[in-house]
């Protein structure tokens, strides 16, 4: 499934709300322009399409407000959405593109993207997020039952899952004794099922299975300890600090900002704990 993500921004003044028409027979949509495959920064892309069309955004990286989903053709519009505070400026779109100030109540009258209109009135609180729990229940189908109810481990998966355990931990020979202290109920299952099940398997490396758990406790907002305890299990399972970096990137684009930011200051925590410097940031070749 190919993605499409694309950057716009909220202009309010006045209780109205900017839009552009593309050409004359075009839907209305916000401000707003593709990710180019060369550029990795949305921040800063999100003010270079402000600044093309005359506005001046002084903290666009924190006005970052939410990722929807659109479907496309090919697959889907990863959309991230802006709401630009303190800007100046007098919008000025280029020769051939239409423009207006709507109120929230014109929307509804206006030919406007379904998935743009719901995403701004959501913004202004006039529409509650859906859902979706029930549509990707019902995605999972079969592979979920069958997660869910896997065939019995191996007589050698105690051995297996302690050998996860021990590296997740830094090498910890005492793991499973401490696991078994905390949580006597569950650290058989940890043990047997959910770690020598599902981190031993030959189609993904420890490495791989590591970046992917520090990317889903990210993006549900989960910086606990099981946070910490995945990030640095990626180290030990032989991640560099620019992976773990370059997934929390991936954690933003994809899941939100907000998430990455809390997730990201773990990620400072623990490299600081091991003596890993600041990830510098690597800027594109001219």
């Amino acid at each position: 499934m190919k993605q499409h993500i694309t950057m716009a921004a909220i202009l309010e003044r006045g209780g109205r709300i900017f839009l552009v028409r593309p050409a004359p027979a075009a839907p209305w949509e916000l401000p707003s322009g593709p990710l180019p495959p060369d550029v990795h920064d949305v921040d800063e892309e999100m003010d270079r399409i402000l600044q093309r069309l005359g506005i001046e955004a002084p903290a666009v990286e924190e006005d970052f407000l939410q990722t929807h989903y659109f479907p496309a053709e090919d697959g889907q519009v990863v959309y991230n959405l802006y709401a630009p505070t303190g800007w100046q400026g007098e919008p000025a779109p280029p020769p051939g593109v239409g423009s207006g100030w709507f109120t929230l109540d014109e929307l509804d009258a206006i030919d406007l993207h379904p998935g743009v209109r719901r995403a701004i009135r959501e913004a202004f609180g006039l529409d509650q997020p859906p859902d979706r729990s029930a549509d990707i229940l019902a995605a999972l189908g079969a592979e979920l039952e069958a997660a869910v109810r896997p065939a019995p481990p191996p007589a050698s998966a105690r051995e297996a899952g302690l050998d996860v355990l021990r590296t997740l931990t830094g090498g910890d020979p005492a793991a499973g004794a401490a696991l078994r202290r905390s949580s006597p109920e569950l650290a058989d299952d940890i043990i047997e099922f959910a770690l020598a099940r599902f981190w031993t398997g030959p189609q993904l490396d420890r490495r791989t299975r590591s970046l992917l758990v520090v990317a889903m406790l990210a993006a549900q907002g989960r910086t606990g300890a099981p946070l910490r305890t995945h990030l640095e299990g990626a180290l030990n399972h032989g991640a560099s600090p620019d992976q773990v970096v370059e997934v929390l990137r991936m954690v933003a684009i994809y899941a939100g900002f907000p998430a990455a930011l809390e997730a990201w200051a773990v990620m400072e925590d623990v490299f600081a704990s091991r003596g890993i410097p600041r990830p510098s940031r690597q800027e594109p070749a001219p």
